[in-house]
């Protein structure tokens, strides 16, 4: 049976999230719509690195970032994860955002190692509850991670990183 369409307020309430995370990531990149040109001479348009006192560029370090988010990424991993295993109710609505926490955290390097586990949550109500406080905790990090990264791939992909959660969010 098809689903129902979505409503009036779903729609809006996708498209405000959709416009908000497309200005994330023009913003994250260091850019205007006007200077996405690749042929452009416009510096802007991969600002990965500054010049050094002896004008050579200087190394970017985005180690301590990247870090964090991937601690961050590891948390709501493990917590989705943890919760899909306990409440077979509504694993069908936590293993997309587990898998998603996976692949974000492969293209950074990978999920840290962790001797401190993330136990369920006591119901599956609360399990959705938690996942949607998570999620929400956790896109902001990816977006005030890119807005300070150094490296604009590395803001380019922090941004996506962000409007995927958010695209995932909407589902719950």
């Amino acid at each position: 049976m098809p689903s129902p369409p979505p409503t009036a307020p779903t729609l809006s309430r996708r498209v405000v999230l959709g416009a908000a995370v497309g200005a994330v990531v023009v913003a994250a990149a260091g850019c205007s719509a006007s200077s996405l040109d690749p042929t452009s001479d416009d510096p802007t348009i991969t600002p990965t690195s500054s010049p050094s006192a002896d004008g050579e560029p200087a190394a970017v370090d985005d180690t301590a970032l990247v870090g964090a988010v991937l601690a961050a990424l590891a948390v709501a991993h493990r917590s989705a994860r943890a919760d899909a295993r306990a409440h077979q109710e509504v694993a069908a609505t936590l293993r997309p955002f587990e898998r998603l926490h996976l692949v974000h955290a492969r293209e950074l390097g990978d999920l840290p190692r962790s001797t401190n586990g993330v136990g369920p949550s006591a119901s599956p109500a609360q399990a959705l509850a938690r996942l949607g406080r998570r999620e929400e905790r956790l896109q902001r990090t990816l977006v005030e991670a890119a807005t300070s990264a150094g490296s604009g791939a590395l803001a380019q992909t922090l941004a996506s990183m962000a409007g995927a959660v958010a695209q995932l969010r909407t589902t719950l």
